[in-house]
């Protein structure tokens, strides 16, 4: 696992064990930020799950050239199934609005099962109102306290800077 503080110890660069999906999306735009927000805050795999339409045929290809550009891993897949098939994570999470979760968020939790080597999982979804209940099943349904209308663009950027800092405090506490 490689957690490493880049460019003067502003920035932690995510371990290789922390994968986000973006699920069942229509937009392309909505699924490049995706990656773009994603690789720019370090994530190194991008999984794209259940991706329809236009986002498909034009935005999944667009996500493929961005990560080669970007010396990143993209994975498409055709549901949560395959991606917990393929990827066998410790930690599926799955972000949801308040009113469907039970449990917070918690940036802590998330990094210390990074620096301990665990494959986990941040699932999100693509299409409002979100992701079906079976879908949320597939994981722990989490909310980020006090940003229940950021759709899902908002949620990558909460939780993968979050879970930066958290990184970044465990890190430097050791």
């Amino acid at each position: 696992m490689q957690i490493s503080l880049q460019s003067g110890g502003d920035k932690v660069s995510l371990p290789s064990n922390l994968y986000v999906v973006i699920h069942n999306v229509y937009s392309i735009t909505k699924l490049y930020e995706a990656a773009r927000i994603s690789y720019g805050m370090g994530v190194k795999t991008f999984i794209i799950s259940k991706a329809v339409g236009s986002a498909a045929q034009e935005g999944v290809p667009d996500v493929q050239k961005l990560a080669l550009k970007l010396n990143r891993n993209m994975l498409y897949l055709a549901d949560l199934n395959d991606v917990i098939d393929v990827l066998k994570p410790d930690y599926v999470y799955v972000f949801v609005r308040k009113d469907r979760a039970d449990q917070q968020f918690n940036p802590d939790e998330i990094a210390g099962y990074l620096i301990d080597g665990k494959k986990v999982v941040l699932v999100f979804g693509g299409a409002e109102p979100g992701l079906t209940r079976k879908e949320i099943e597939k994981g722990i349904p989490i909310y980020i306290d006090g940003a229940d209308d950021v759709g899902s663009l908002g949620q990558i950027s909460i939780s993968l800077y979050e879970i930066s800092k958290a990184l970044k405090q465990k890190t430097s506490d050791n």
